[in-house]
């Protein structure tokens, strides 16, 4: 169970930093007003083009390449709750990085999900899915 912890709290770990770069790059971009065939495609060349756009969409590759591992050694209905330490990781950062506002309720959530995923994951120590 160890190892399933470790992966998948490194997997929340990328993927909230790849949405964080992702969403920074974003910014950078601007918002997309033109839904134009030619004007899509320049935007979103734009987008794709952008450092971090293209290193949140790394990270969350790894996130993907660590759920896929954790998936092989953990049943789904640990491994993917698991996912979810994402929302609080995702939350520190934005405050830190990006100046997000977070209010109370939606903190209070957070750590209720969080809360969630601590006892999904005690409950699943003895379980195992290997053949």
């Amino acid at each position: 169970m160890l190892r399933v912890v470790v992966a998948m709290t490194l997997a929340a770990g990328a993927a909230a930093w790849g949405q964080i770069l992702v969403r920074r790059g974003m910014q950078q971009v601007g918002s997309l007003e033109n839904y134009a065939p030619m004007a899509l495609l320049g935007y979103f060349g734009q987008a794709l083009s952008n450092p971090d756009v293209v290193v949140g969409t790394i990270l969350n590759a790894v996130f993907y390449f660590l759920f896929l591992a954790a998936l092989s050694w953990a049943d789904l209905t640990v491994a993917l709750p698991m996912t979810a330490l994402e929302y609080g990781i995702a939350a520190v950062l934005a405050v830190m990085i990006l100046k997000e506002v977070v209010p109370p309720l939606r903190w209070a959530g957070i750590v209720l999900v969080v809360v969630g995923v601590i006892l999904i994951t005690w409950g699943g120590a003895g379980a195992h899915s290997e053949p």
